[in-house]
């Protein structure tokens, strides 16, 4: 389950590495079997926080691992923790985790922003890794996540808050900086088929177009912080769901 040498020098040199078939049919199975019922689940209920498109379709459902036995378990697969604890050279948490869904020809786009340009009003250092496990097939047609390789090593830019684009506030960089920032050969495609993991930085520029085929596109992401990185009090907390206020180490 662990990363072989030259994985982790294109993980530090690219902010991201894409670990094909990490997870079995077995497993992506599982995971999919409980979707249905996290998506349609009452909020009052279950306190899962849920984020709709302008339609009302679901787009993001947050702490499924609390909830559901399969997500919790996908979180302690060794072949997801092994990397990222080496990668932190320490014991990690949840910061939070997600299912990011893509409706067929519905999805809509996530703008161009590194995840700790939110993070870092939460009182945290960029010491988290995300990891993306793609519960469907992703396509170019119908939005797959594009990264922009090596932009961790700019070190976190300056986000604004877009309320325009999609029903969800985005933070996001701004045109300037992306024409000064972007080149086109740098943009990578995590294409994908379900099983597949994406490991990223924290910092890794990072987006995803409209979904413009009738594929749709589920991915569950897993937000792990560093044990000794615990949020430093902060003026207006995010709550919990998205700042997790448990830190139990995984393992």
């Amino acid at each position: 389950m662990s990363w072989t040498d030259e994985q982790f020098a294109s993980y530090r040199k690219d902010g991201y590495l894409l670990v094909r078939g990490l997870l079995s049919g077995h497993e992506v199975s599982a995971l999919n079997g409980e979707v249905p019922n996290l998506l349609q689940g009452d909020e009052k209920a279950d306190r899962m926080h849920r984020e709709r498109e302008k339609s009302g379709a679901v787009r993001q459902v947050y702490s499924a691992d609390r909830y559901s036995a399969p997500f919790r378990t996908v979180t302690r697969h060794p072949g997801i923790l092994q990397p990222v604890r080496a990668l932190r050279g320490n014991d990690v948490y949840v910061w939070h985790s997600k299912i990011n869904v893509k409706d067929a020809f519905e999805g809509a786009v996530w703008l161009w922003h590194q995840d700790y340009g939110y993070w870092m009003w939460d009182g945290v250092e960029p010491k988290l890794i995300s990891v993306m496990v793609l519960l469907d097939r992703a396509t170019v047609n119908n939005g797959c996540l594009m990264v922009v390789a090596g932009s961790h090593k700019w070190g976190r830019q300056e986000h604004y808050a877009d309320t325009v684009t999609t029903s969800y506030k985005q933070w996001c960089l701004d045109l300037p900086t992306l024409k000064q920032r972007v080149n086109e050969e740098d943009i990578r495609h995590i294409t994908g088929e379900p099983g597949d993991v994406l490991f990223f930085d924290c910092n890794l520029l990072h987006g995803s177009g409209h979904n413009m085929s009738p594929l749709p596109r589920k991915t569950f992401i897993i937000a792990f912080n560093d044990i000794a990185n615990k949020p430093r009090p902060v003026e207006n907390p995010r709550p919990d769901w998205v700042v997790s206020r448990e830190f139990e180490a995984v393992s």
